[in-house]
């Protein structure tokens, strides 16, 4: 069976809305339904703030749903490890557990304080999104009207983030903030949830050039699984997954493609997905469409532990 490793879900966040656990629940992820499948799976679970959705401050916020990311940890250890580096990802596989980073999308949680990323390092968080659609201290999102890029605070985010050894995620982000990111990190970039412009014209998708400047910064880009990311009208299988995975393969992403499947983050998904049960439906479109094993390990997780191994 093939390692599985996925690079963002807002599970967590559903979780410390709804009270749930992540041993058990009726999200598209739990513990159990992974461990019942049998394979090797990591995840990257997102601390998720939308500044306009919530009654305290961002920063505040996102401590409340760290603090239920390592509560969860706690309570499910014995199939659970959190992973601060590559190696710690080995060895939860080793060991068949499950291999959690911990990450936040938006950051807007720092609050314009460039000391709130090294106490979110010191927390356990390794992967920043740098905004969630709208504009922030460090950039505009890809919603916003006015196209603008990185701040001068962004700018320092990055650099910070380089020599802390954090990963930067560019997904969300409004195209001059991709290609100021793109220029100035010295190291790798992912787009942890995004597909293909060409495939599906959705706002948030990535253009040629932006797959193909990820994949010369030797990045990560991970397939989302949301339906109007895939398919124009949103009606759509997990056929289309394996369009948006041709399309970027076809540009020479072989070493950036992995999944980022936003579970839990989105009210469409495939109809013949329901939740992590139903990854191995995508692997086997990929055995059918004739990729190689060697293929189908970078995607599934060689990929993202490449970038792990580099930066982390």
């Amino acid at each position: 069976m093939y390692t599985i490793f996925d690079a963002h879900c807002d599970t967590i966040s559903e979780c410390f809305i709804k009270n749930e656990n992540l041993r058990k629940n009726n999200l598209n992820i739990d513990c159990e339904r992974i461990i019942n499948s049998g394979y090797n799976y990591g995840q990257i679970f997102a601390a998720f703030v939308d500044r306009f959705n919530i009654n305290t401050s961002p920063m505040k916020y996102v401590m409340g749903l760290i603090k239920k990311y390592h509560n969860q940890i706690e309570i499910n250890y014995d199939i659970m490890s959190h992973c601060t580096a590559a190696e710690d990802i080995k060895n939860a596989f080793s060991h068949n557990k499950i291999a959690a980073l911990l990450s936040i999308e938006g950051g807007e949680a720092l609050e314009g304080d460039i000391n709130a990323l090294w106490v979110f390092y010191q927390l356990g968080v390794r992967i920043l999104t740098l905004t969630w659609n709208y504009a922030n201290e460090i950039c505009d999102g890809i919603t916003e009207s006015r196209r603008g890029g990185l701040t001068d605070f962004g700018k320092n985010v990055i650099k910070e983030m380089n020599r802390l050894g954090m990963i930067i995620d560019v997904s969300h982000l409004s195209e001059r903030g991709f290609w100021d990111v793109i220029e100035l990190s010295k190291a790798p970039i992912i787009a942890s949830h995004s597909n293909a412009k060409a495939i599906c014209g959705h706002i948030r998708n990535l253009n040629d050039e932006q797959i193909k400047a990820v994949i010369n910064k030797r990045g990560f880009i991970g397939i989302n699984f949301y339906s109007r990311f895939l398919l124009d009208d949103g009606k759509c299988t997990s056929d289309d997954i394996i369009r948006h995975m041709d399309y970027i393969l076809e540009l020479g992403g072989e070493d950036v493609l992995g999944f980022g499947s936003d579970f839990d983050g989105v009210d469409e998904i495939p109809e013949d997905i329901k939740g992590i049960e139903d990854i191995y439906t995508i692997i086997n479109k990929m055995l059918k469409k004739g990729y190689s094993d060697e293929l189908i390990n970078k995607i599934t997780c060689h990929n993202f532990l490449r970038v792990a191994e580099e930066i982390l």
